[in-house]
């Protein structure tokens, strides 16, 4: 069998690294992660596009779908919003409260109700003058 032999430098002066540099270097690096993800941005308000412009949005102007973030400023902590699953890529994309956007939701479908209900009290009102008229000749 063969004899392995492992030498260690005798000094550190062979390697020119200063190990308090490098672990400063470090904690500069995940210092600034967390400040950056601790530095929210306020959302902006692009405005009204025929995709999204009332009620709950469909689709996004890049053709993404529509996701609930919830806001991180003090004044609205908490609120939720619509907006692009690609938000992050930099470009413009939907942004929407999510209370506005379901009470502007409900209020098209309560329009949408009273019509149907029009309609179907103005097919009554014809049924029962048909019926008068048939049942009033014989």
């Amino acid at each position: 069998m063969g004899r392995y032999s492992y030498s260690q430098p005798s000094s550190s002066e062979e390697y020119d690294i200063d190990i308090t540099s490098l672990l400063q270097a470090e904690a500069d690096l995940y210092g600034e992660e967390v400040e950056s993800s601790h530095h929210i941005v306020e959302p902006v308000q692009y405005p009204p596009q025929p995709e999204c412009d009332d009620g709950i949005p469909k689709t996004c102007y890049c053709g993404g779908e529509p996701v609930v973030a919830a806001a991180h400023t003090s004044k609205d902590i908490g609120r939720r919003y619509f907006t692009c699953e690609n938000a992050d890529d930099g470009e413009s994309h939907i942004w929407k409260w999510w209370d506005v956007a379901v009470t502007e939701e409900l209020r098209d479908y309560q329009r949408q109700l009273r019509e149907v209900k029009d309609q179907a009290n103005d097919i009554d009102e014809r049924l029962v003058k048909l019926e008068k008229s048939v049942g009033g000749g014989h």
